[in-house]
């Protein structure tokens, strides 16, 4: 008879009760222990086979240690496994996913295939949290890509006078007057872009109206807050995350707010258009281009609001960036700053002011553009995609369904630039006069420029996005003399995961020029 039956049998425990407390706290550890390896160990996406992993720094180390990592180092886990494995491919775990950075030389075999068989778009809406930020709208539809593209893209000539012109409105009620002041460049320059994406996105009366202005910096905030503090954690424990999430509720809250100002301007455009017919004059603005294109299944109102949220994140959030940056860059390098003003000047007055093609005369302003946003990526991997059926490349290798593929972006691994951590502000400007093309431009893509992506599925704002920049850095470079404050210099960037944001801290002064 066992102990535990004869124990049971005479009604008292013949093991030491310590003992028994002991089997069993350890029986509740170990089951505890299974279920969290089970689950921290688990990852969305397929690896690669035979795909190393990089950033773990044992084979005996559990799964969800080496997830950890990487939300804390992730650049550098990029740059080692760049470093070791530069010529083929290797496996990075995030906290969300497990991923597969690809050498930068399958960039051109695989940029223009259909989405049917790699997907942009699938990699977006994961790595932005789908259902949970309400991106996952976008799956199956380019609706949004669509307008950009086929009406504003061709459009942008006559928007030019436009953007001046919001941009004059911006500048009075947010830049500073004579004085050396000093700046939160972040609220300001964010300030301006939003009113210019406003004006562009959804014109008058919206445009103006400060609440507006507002949800939509507000909102993109805490999309990237929300998207940033579900990533750190498995994906299991998304759904749990979600609901307690502040940042998820703002954003909830901002979303309903947005749709209550922008679906009764959908609605009321609609209903002109049914009354006046033929005579109706509709808006130039993207809202109405989207209202136009939409199919049954992207048309009800609901949808192109939510649909527009998503649309101006880029416009928003990269257009900001890469003019802090750059205005960062300049205050660190002043010697830059006459060249730059000189060109402006002169192409300005050339063309007597701001015409269709102005801003492509810019080549200095240009060159300077590309080398700030060289070395300021705003991720260390690029050219997502989620492989959506089985691809054999022509080496070989072969891509599994469900994997989730990339490329490095990051300054300091860009082969074709020695040494590559350099700052040289005109290096495109003279590259494009030596090679006479305009393959270096800030807007344009390869396979070792890929911020913007490239091939088929290249960001189709990044026109919009080049002009209004130099339209807003001419502002400010000819009216405005700029330093850091004293004994400050560049504002460093922040890092987690494989995302890179700049110090909300940073500061610049700013003065008026004299005349």
């Amino acid at each position: 008879m066992g102990l535990s039956r004869f124990a049971e049998n005479h009604g008292e425990s013949y093991l030491p009760s310590d003992t028994l407390s002991s089997t069993y706290l350890w029986v509740a550890l170990i089951t505890v222990a299974v279920s969290f390896f089970r689950y921290f160990g688990t990852t969305r996406r397929k690896a690669l086979p035979g795909a190393p992993i990089v950033g773990s720094r044992s084979i005996f180390e559990p799964v969800f240690v080496t997830k950890c990592r990487f939300a804390m180092s992730g650049w550098s886990i990029v740059y080692e496994g760049y470093t070791k494995f530069k010529n083929s491919a290797f496996t990075i775990v995030r906290p969300d996913s497990t991923i597969t950075v690809l050498p930068k030389r399958y960039v051109n075999e695989l940029h223009n295939l259909p989405d049917t068989k790699l997907n942009p778009i699938q990699a977006i809406v994961g790595d932005l949290m789908g259902k949970y930020t309400n991106i996952d709208i976008l799956l199956g539809s380019h609706l949004s890509p669509r307008a950009v593209q086929t009406k504003l893209t061709p459009r942008l000539g006559s928007f030019v006078g436009v953007i001046e012109e919001e941009l004059s409105f911006a500048m009075k009620k947010d830049f500073p007057p004579y004085q050396w002041v000093t700046m939160d460049l972040n609220d300001v320059i964010l300030r301006i872009v939003s009113r210019i994406t406003a004006r562009i996105f959804v014109g008058f009366p919206l445009c103006r109206n400060e609440e507006w202005l507002s949800l939509n910096t507000i909102i993109v905030e805490e999309i990237f807050r929300t998207v940033v503090i579900m990533r750190l954690f498995p994906s299991f424990l998304h759904p749990l995350i979600s609901i307690f999430l502040p940042s998820r509720w703002r954003l909830q809250k901002c979303m309903q707010r947005i749709h209550a100002l922008l679906i009764p301007v959908i609605n009321k455009r609609r209903q002109r258009e049914l009354a006046d017919g033929e005579l109706y004059e509709k808006s130039e603005d993207l809202i109405q281009w989207m209202m136009d294109l939409a199919n049954e299944e992207e048309a009800p109102s609901n949808k192109l609001a939510t649909r527009y949220v998503y649309t101006i994140i880029g416009s928003m959030h990269t257009v900001t960036s890469a003019i802090k940056d750059t205005l960062y860059d300049i205050c660190e390098r002043p010697e830059y700053l006459e060249p730059l003003r000189e060109e402006l000047e002169r192409v300005l007055e050339e063309d007597n002011g701001w015409r269709k093609g102005t801003a492509a005369k810019m080549q200095r302003m240009d060159s300077f553009m590309k080398e700030v946003q060289r070395l300021n990526p705003p991720s260390a991997l690029g050219f997502k995609r989620v492989v959506r059926e089985r691809i054999v490349l022509s080496d070989g290798l072969v891509l599994p369904k469900d994997t989730y593929i990339c490329v490095v972006t990051t300054s300091h691994l860009q082969d074709e630039i020695a040494p590559p951590g350099d700052f040289d502000g005109f290096r495109y400007y003279k590259k494009s006069r030596t090679s006479g093309n305009d393959q270096y431009q800030y807007s344009s893509t390869d396979s070792e420029h890929i911020h913007f992506g490239h091939g088929r599925y290249a960001c189709p704002g990044r026109f919009v996005a080049s002009t209004e920049m130099k339209i807003i850095l001419a502002r400010i470079l000819l009216n405005y003399d700029m330093e850091f404050p004293k004994g400050q210099g560049r504002p460093g960037n922040m890092t987690i995961l494989e995302l890179s944001f700049q110090d909300p801290a940073g500061r610049i002064m700013l003065k008026q020029r004299e005349k």
